[in-house]
């Protein structure tokens, strides 16, 4: 982490370099959901070397996001740490010193030993679920009342269902009010996602 100093011999600040990783934000996610240990990420990046800023490798040139599991020792340690201090929806740059990266032993012929890297990086789902558009929240309403219409036709023209949901709920119009209720607690969730 760098951490910034008085230098007594001038009035200027200069940055101590320390060992780990530094999450400077770019673009804000949405404050609410961060990933934690055992979780499945998928993600964009660009990884750079600190030194020349030479490009080493890149989710976004193979237009294929990364999937992951965080906290398990599946990526490096910089990762492991900086990513899990990441809301959903946020794009950050990871200054990751080498201790935290791939260390003496670099990795093949791309990162050397010893190198500090410079990851920019964009959480775009914690276990399946992303951030979303107005348009998308609103076609989820779309489907989940599709959902509800479909089992209420099915309700009315199938006596075994019928039968199976009055012993489960009462009546059509309790049925009706739990199908409702069953809307609006998902579309509540979603609602939570809703980019701003």
């Amino acid at each position: 982490i760098l951490s910034s100093r008085p230098d007594s011999s001038h009035s200027t600040h200069y940055r101590k370099r320390t060992m780990g990783v530094e999450v400077e934000v770019k673009t804000a996610g949405d404050g609410k959901h961060f990933p934690k240990q055992g979780d499945k990420l998928t993600m964009h990046y660009i990884g750079t070397l600190k030194s020349n800023g030479k490009k080493f490798d890149s989710s976004r040139d193979r237009g294929t996001p990364f999937e992951f599991t965080i906290g398990v020792g599946q990526v490096i340690k910089g990762w492991d740490e900086g990513v899990m201090k990441m809301s959903l929806g946020e794009r950050s740059i990871l200054h990751i010193t080498s201790d935290y990266g791939y260390g003496s032993r670099g990795a093949g012929a791309d990162i050397p030993p010893n190198a500090d890297l410079v990851f920019d990086v964009e959480l775009l789902k914690i276990n399946g679920k992303k951030l979303l558009t107005e348009q998308e929240l609103a076609d989820f309403k779309k489907r989940l009342e599709n959902w509800q219409t479909k089992k209420l036709a099915k309700y009315d023209s199938d006596e075994k269902t019928r039968e199976s949901r009055n012993k489960k709920h009462g009546d059509r119009e309790s049925y009706k009010k739990w199908l409702e209720g069953e809307v609006t607690s998902s579309l509540a969730e979603a609602t939570k996602l809703l980019k701003k």
